[in-house]
Order: structure tokens, then sequence, then C-alpha cells
């Protein structure tokens, strides 16, 4: 039971790496000089896995929430509605590209192996839909606002903005 429980966080994590590689990816690729950060869990780098991935760097453990950040976003703001939101949208598209690959893999696969694949499609697939909701995230699950409340909210500020210089 403990394995399959390892098993269960293990594909959750992989999805939310993969939701949050896709913010990481849509940042560094709108600017030369960019930097991203991806965290599973909280902010802590202590006891955590490592890897550098090009100006991406990873902080992975097992977690049920993730979040991506520029850490040298005064040198490069991302604050343009264009770049912010394809930022914003970068972590769900990867994660709907991530839930066709693994749904293809299961269609290839039997046995465990299809119902791994299948499961991380599913958590893929969940990780593109639910985030392009607009509300907050409860406390245990980190606590902020999801992509889609970012979304909503860089929109309303944009038509603020319009509408005061008009």
């Amino acid at each position: 039971m403990i394995l399959e429980i390892m098993l269960v966080l293990l594909m959750i994590s992989t999805g939310l790496f993969i939701h949050e590689l896709g913010h990481a990816v849509a940042t560094v690729m709108q600017n030369k000089k960019a930097t991203a950060e991806i965290y599973l869990g909280s902010s802590s780098k202590e006891k955590k896995l490592k890897i550098i991935l090009g100006r991406i760097t990873c902080y992975l453990t097992l977690a049920l929430y993730g979040f991506c950040i520029q850490p040298n976003w005064r040198e490069v703001p991302l604050s343009a509605v264009r770049p912010r939101t394809i930022f914003l949208l970068g972590g769900p598209l990867l994660s709907l590209v991530g839930a066709a690959l693994f749904y293809a893999a299961a269609i290839f696969s039997s046995g465990v192996p299809e119902s791994i694949f299948v499961n991380l499609a599913g958590i893929c697939f969940f990780l593109f839909a639910s985030p392009l909701l607009p509300f907050t995230y409860p406390r245990f699950l980190g606590g902020g606002r999801s992509d889609g409340l970012q979304l909503l909210n860089l929109i309303k500020e944009n038509r603020k903005q319009r509408n005061a210089v008009l």
C-alpha cells in the first residue's frame, strides 16, 4: 500500500512538473536574459533534487502543488499583457501536450505501464483544465491564484488601462 501511495504521489509530481515546465519554457523563450525556477512543494530549496535545464532551475520533491517564478524579473519584466498571457498559458498548454503523449503511450502499452500512462494522461489533462478556472487554491495546495484567475485579473487590468487612456 505504501508503494502505491508513493507511485500516486510520483505521478502527481510528474504532472505538476510538466505543467510548471510549460510556464518556465514560456518565460525563457520570450527573452534571452530571462531565467526561471520551478518549485514542487514549498519554496524551500533544502532537501530537494536540483536539476538545471539551461536557464531553468528545478527544485523537485514529491508534492501536491508547484509553482514557477522568474528570479530576475527586475531585469526582464513579464508585466506586459502579451508576455504575461503567454507565461500563464504555457503551463496548461504543456499539460495538454503531456496528456496527449501519455495517452498515446498507453495505447501502445499493456498491463501496469498502460495503467500508469493512462493515469498520467488523466493527471495532465486535469492540470490543463482546472488551472484555467478562476479560483484561489486552498492553503494546503499553496494558496496561490490559479492561472485562470491571474489571466482574468490581467484582462480586467488591461481594460481599465485602456479605458483610462480613452
